[in-house]
């Protein structure tokens, strides 16, 4: 179980919407963590660690200083990782499909993401730290799908109160 990741994740859950450079980086970092790996194999941890968190670094730079282009990029990469997680958790095999859900789910991020940015925010950081959450506590599927569902719920009534407040 990686605690840093449960960490993060609890922090999107809650305040993704209200610290948006905090969601561009986690997601750059999660970028770095899962594409890295997959693009150049056999690299080492550290190594990995490394090209994350360069990734979590320009995307928190980079929303601070291009909020609107930052959160979209974010979106389609959220989109990305949600697809990805999504289809695992759920246990479907889509063969060479894979590609054209992740494809399609990123683009409905990156649109979401661009369109209703407030509520893109709660729903992609919400949807996001509660798949980060659940896939660090390796629990069995039907109870790690319900646990999902429960924590994407709560992640967007808190987010939805925080906004009213504001």
């Amino acid at each position: 179980m990686n605690y840093l990741m449960i960490v993060a994740g609890a922090a999107l859950l809650i305040l993704g919407r209200k610290l948006f450079w905090l969601f561009v980086g986690v997601v750059g970092f999660l970028f770095g963590m899962t594409i890295g790996p997959q693009l150049i194999p056999g690299l080492s941890q550290p190594v990995i660690l490394t090209i994350a968190l360069v990734f979590a670094v320009l995307g928190a730079l980079l929303a601070v200083m291009v909020q609107k282009v930052a959160v979209g990029i974010a979106g389609f990469i959220a989109g990305i990782y949600l697809t990805y997680s999504l289809i695992s958790l759920l246990g479907l095999s889509l063969g060479s499909l894979l590609w054209v859900a992740v494809v399609i789910g990123s683009v409905l991020g990156a649109l979401l993401a661009i369109s209703m940015f407030d509520w893109a925010l709660i729903l992609l950081s919400s949807a996001s730290g509660a798949v980060m959450i659940t896939d660090n506590l390796n629990l069995p599927q039907p109870l790690g799908l319900a646990l999902l569902i429960g924590l994407f719920v709560i992640g967007v009534i808190i987010q939805g109160n925080l906004r009213s407040k504001d």
